[in-house]
């Protein structure tokens, strides 16, 4: 879809924001626009099938379950977000819908419990990359650096020079 293109609103001028929607569970996807949150279920509904028995439809990000019902916070999503339509009955889930070509694995994210403490985990963090890798612009140097960190000792577990490793 072009850039630039609006809808009316309540009476302004929206930018549209191209969207990706899926149902919880499936790999069949659709690329909508929307302007809004409003716009983005009714389409939902629409193009996925969703009864109206079913509403109300609550929209999440299909990276992490995030509940998005803020139109606020959906006009700052990047364009192309990825969204599962939950009808009133359903959970989201983790499922990954890339092929088996993420460079992180969920069994990666389960097995680590270690991290606490305020801050996005080194797991969030890299949710979040995998999701779109230009978002590693807004991530500050400590949070980078403890990632880093913590993936390169995963990736080395136990033979890298310079850690401690075998390759020493």
């Amino acid at each position: 879809m072009p850039q630039g293109r609006t809808a009316l609103v309540q009476g302004e001028m929206r930018a549209l924001k191209p969207c990706v929607l899926r149902r919880n569970h499936s790999r069949e996807q659709y690329g909508v626009a929307a302007s809004c949150l409003e716009e983005l279920r009714s389409k939902a509904c629409d193009i996925l099938g969703i009864d109206e028995s079913l509403t109300p439809v609550t929209l999440v990000l299909a990276e992490d379950g995030t509940i998005v019902d803020d139109d606020d916070y959906f006009l700052c999503l990047p364009s192309n977000t990825k969204f599962v339509a939950l009808a009133s009955n359903e959970k989201w889930t983790y499922s990954s819908s890339d092929g088996g070509t993420a460079w992180i694995s969920q069994e990666s994210f389960d097995a680590d419990e270690t991290d606490s403490g305020a801050g996005p985990t080194w797991k969030n963090v890299a949710r979040q990359l995998r999701g779109d890798l230009a978002s590693i612009v807004l991530l500050s140097e400590e949070h980078l650096q403890r990632s880093a960190v913590r993936v390169w000792s995963q990736v080395c577990s136990g033979g890298c020079p310079g850690r401690g490793g075998a390759g020493r």
